[in-house]
């Protein structure tokens, strides 16, 4: 019997306007669930673009989708032969479609997703907060939680402002905790240098995307600056990966597998920043259950490369209704199941 392609629609209401976009504020994420099927057994995936961190458009995304569904598939290894020439062009699709590919193909193995990419993968991951900006009020709730590393938005007041919110804030922090930090793009660079030069000496675990300028060679002439590890996230889109990896400058990568392309991809992508001495933080894109559950797993699939490193994962909660289960996050770590496939119980 042939692989069959289908895949359904949602709509998410978030909790709050998210933080991260000032000009366009995202109050819903939107997506499709995506299914392959293959006699009694079945795979899912999630499909939910986020142009401003450089997927495709939800109309090229959509497109995509039917033209796959529409095709005649003998196998998974066939469409995945596709998305591989496709995932620059279409990645949340891809990501969504091969993660469906590999939910099926596990169950049928009866492994847990995360060992069908890693045989030495973790069981669990260790995983920030995203508890909003750094102005916001409520920035210290998620340590009652049990989180150690908590991610902030930076980049939507004044410098001087968020200065003196972020040395506010850092009195009041327990120790052993740190702060991730995340700007988006929005500063220039004597903005990001005065920046950092006022926060030496804080408990700054890193900032991401501090540059509004999206060249490799200012960025990495900011962290000959700074102790501070400086993060590449969504401008990795517009750089040479293989000058990012031989630059010895750059420290660690952000990856999220829906602007990637697929787990396949950016584990690989993880493996040669490894190998070439930098980290890698996996980060959902505030997907639905289904795409945070892809996500963990392959953060699992990762943590042996930089055992400990605190992810992205924690941002179910931004939704204010879920179409699955979320997993469970406990202490500051995701704990991921033993069910084979993507570990999601719900039937779609």
């Amino acid at each position: 019997m042939a692989l069959e392609i289908s895949f359904y629609p949602y709509k998410l209401p978030l909790i709050a306007a998210w933080p991260g976009m000032i000009r366009n504020p995202m109050r819903f994420r939107e997506g499709w669930v995506v299914k392959a099927k293959e006699h009694n057994c079945s795979g899912i995936g999630d499909c939910a673009p986020f142009q401003a961190f450089g997927t495709e458009s939800k109309r090229e995304a959509h497109r995509f989708l039917l033209q796959c569904a529409g095709n005649t598939w003998p196998d998974s290894a066939a469409l995945l032969g596709k998305l591989e020439k496709q995932r620059s062009e279409y990645p949340a699709s891809c990501f969504a479609l091969e993660t469906a590919l590999l939910d099926l193909e596990s169950r049928k193995a009866d492994l847990p997703l995360r060992k069908m990419l890693n045989s030495k993968s973790s069981d669990n991951a260790r995983v920030n907060a995203l508890s909003g900006s750094i102005c916001d009020e409520n920035t210290l709730s998620s340590i009652e939680s049990g989180f150690n590393v908590i991610k902030l938005k930076v980049g939507k007041q004044a410098v001087e402002e968020e200065l003196a919110c972020l040395k506010a804030l850092c009195r009041k922090l327990p120790p052993q905790h740190l702060l991730r930090l995340d700007a988006n793009g929005a500063w220039s660079l004597d903005e990001a240098r005065y920046f950092l030069a006022a926060s030496q000496g804080l408990p700054i675990e890193s900032l991401e995307e501090p540059l509004r300028e999206t060249g490799l060679a200012a960025f990495a002439d900011l962290q000959n600056q700074t102790d501070i590890t400086l993060a590449l996230d969504e401008s990795l889109k517009n750089l040479d990966l293989n000058e990012v990896l031989t630059n010895p400058t750059i420290r660690r990568l952000v990856l999220k597998p829906g602007v990637q392309g697929g787990l396949c991809c950016t584990l690989a992508l993880a493996e040669s920043a490894a190998a070439a001495g930098k980290e890698s933080v996996i980060t959902t894109l505030v997907d639905s259950a289904i795409g945070v559950q892809a996500t963990c797993q392959l953060a699992a699939a990762t943590d042996p490369l930089s055992p400990g490193l605190a992810h992205g994962l924690a941002t179910s909660d931004w939704l204010s209704k879920d179409i699955a289960k979320p997993p469970e996050i406990r202490a500051g770590y995701v704990f991921l199941s033993d069910t084979p496939g993507l570990g999601i119980h719900e039937t779609f």
